[in-house]
């Protein structure tokens, strides 16, 4: 069945470009974006995950996490215009995230895929994580 095999598929090309573009925390310039999805485009470092890991449901994700010293308010507007027709979830009903104190933002999410966005009361810098799933098998 097509359907079944286009997950381990999509799954093991994701992880190699993972492994071939990873590096730990840099500047973003030189992070490789695995996901796909769109990187916001003033970012002062970012980060590729080396590898895929499950989430509540068991698909497989994979992670790009960056930062930016832009507004909350900036980045979240960025990533609205770029994801259109995404779904949006206050952080603070997200059960990823509502135990966090102080912190404010967004996920918005395109199917399985989503990103989020966050800034803590103390944190100079707003927070941008953007995850690639599979299905689950």
């Amino acid at each position: 069945m097509p359907g079944t095999r286009s997950g381990p598929w999509l799954l093991a090309a994701v992880m190699a470009c993972v492994l071939m573009g990873a590096s730990s925390s840099a500047s973003a310039a030189g992070v490789y974006n695995a996901t796909g999805l769109p990187a916001y485009p003033n970012l002062i470092r970012a980060k590729m995950d080396d590898v895929a890991r499950t989430d509540a449901l068991g698909h497989w994700c994979v992670r790009f996490a960056a930062d930016t010293f832009d507004r909350l308010e900036i980045v979240e507007a960025w990533y609205r215009k770029a994801l259109v027709g995404a779904s949006e979830t206050d952080l603070n009903h997200d059960e990823r995230y509502r135990s966090y104190a102080g912190l404010s933002g967004i996920k918005l999410a395109l199917g399985i895929d989503s990103v989020t966005v966050f800034r803590a009361a103390n944190q100079p810098t707003t927070s941008i994580e953007l995850f690639r799933c599979s299905v689950a098998r």
